[in-house]
């Protein structure tokens, strides 16, 4: 059985073939064949890729890929509304959580 999946990387800060490689790597314990989808996109393309891009994929799983020096990452708090936090969002209800 294949399952969508789709990374995700805002900021161009990382290579999603490292994470397209776990995946394959672990495909005989993941129970399931990973086709992957790479998206990468600039700061200013955050919102098109929330409002035009996501909702038209189908994904069954989604990894999103930020910074990992950022000081803070807001993408779950209520009051977050901008930027990463977006992004988050769109994959939540893109992926059905």
């Amino acid at each position: 059985m294949s399952k969508q999946v789709h990374l995700f990387n805002c900021d161009s800060t990382y290579k999603l073939d490292a994470v397209e490689d776990l995946l394959n790597a672990t495909k005989a314990k993941l129970c399931f064949d990973p086709v992957v989808e790479k998206h990468y996109c600039a700061l200013y393309q955050m919102s098109e890729m929330t409002k035009g891009i996501i909702p038209k994929l189908r994904m069954d799983m989604a990894f999103f890929v930020v910074h990992a020096h950022k000081s803070r990452l807001s993408i779950n708090e209520d009051n977050a509304g901008i930027g990463y936090a977006n992004i988050y969002r769109s994959l939540l209800v893109a992926t059905g959580e």
